[in-house]
């Protein structure tokens, strides 16, 4: 299939070709001006709202900062608290700002994102280095189990965000001194086939359907308790879909979550 967006006397066409194996083919072209206008109409929204948002809460942190590094007795016990919770807001709200424009990059800008062969083990090496204070406080033992030939071809900040979103969250909810594994069981010519799971609490069923949407929350306290934007799945999934691939949710016999993730590879 290929396909791909044309722009012609002010207007925007999509231009799909299918082509079978025994080498007919089928031409769609299909006018998205309107729905065209609407996305960048969408994206400058959003862009401008993060912008609008992103310098004030800047500046809030900066000075909240500066407060929280005073000595004990310059700052009452009472005052300090109040400000370390103002602080952890900043913190939250500044993840919400950073996870809309990365959902809105994706969603209506993909073509910004750079492709390259991204060795998949080192990049996941990469990622338990970066996330081994958080493991170590929880008791965690991440392992990976992928072989140095396995490389695809995609954007390597966004195959980073698909392992680092799912790590987090088995770190901030399947519970304390659990293992972490990130695996690639299998492949063949069209694709490589991941497994991301833990040995924690897992998921009622009801909720695996669903995870993936942005906001959704298992229980209401489950993101204010723990901090997040509610949007790390929901990036997650976007970001495999991105690469022409596909993700499933579903809990293990054996207890813990699992998601099965399918990479196409493509030959460059």
């Amino acid at each position: 299939m290929f396909s791909q967006r044309i722009e012609k006397s002010g207007k925007q066409f999509n231009v799909r070709v299918i082509i079978f194996d025994d080498q007919s083919f089928e031409l769609y072209i299909s006018d998205i001006t309107k729905l065209e206008k609407r996305r960048l109409l969408k994206q400058e929204m959003t862009n401008n709202i993060a912008h609008e948002l992103r310098t004030p809460v800047t500046s809030i942190r900066g000075y909240l900062e500066t407060i929280l590094s005073l000595s004990e007795n310059r700052v009452e016990e009472r005052t300090r608290s109040f400000l370390d919770r103002a602080y952890s807001q900043t913190i939250r709200l500044s993840e919400l700002i950073q996870d809309i424009s990365m959902l809105t990059k994706i969603e209506d800008a993909s073509d910004r994102f750079d492709q390259e062969q991204v060795q998949m083990k080192e990049l996941l090496n990469e990622l338990e280095a970066d996330l081994a204070d958080k493991l170590r406080e929880k008791g965690n033992i991440f392992r990976v189990d992928v072989s140095d030939n396995v490389v695809i071809y995609g954007s390597r900040t966004l195959l980073y965000s698909i392992f680092r979103n799912l790590t987090e969250n088995a770190i901030a909810y399947a519970g304390e001194k659990i293992d972490i594994v990130i695996r690639c069981y299998s492949e063949n010519e069209e694709a490589y086939y991941f497994e991301f799971y833990d040995t924690g609490t897992g998921v009622a069923e009801k909720h695996l359907v669903r995870i993936f949407e942005r906001f959704y929350r298992v229980n209401e306290g489950r993101t204010r308790n723990t901090g997040g934007s509610g949007l790390g799945l929901s990036i997650v999934r976007n970001a495999v879909l991105f690469h022409k691939g596909s993700i499933l949710a579903r809990n293990r016999s054996e207890g813990g979550l699992s998601f099965l993730i399918t990479f196409p590879k493509v030959h460059r």
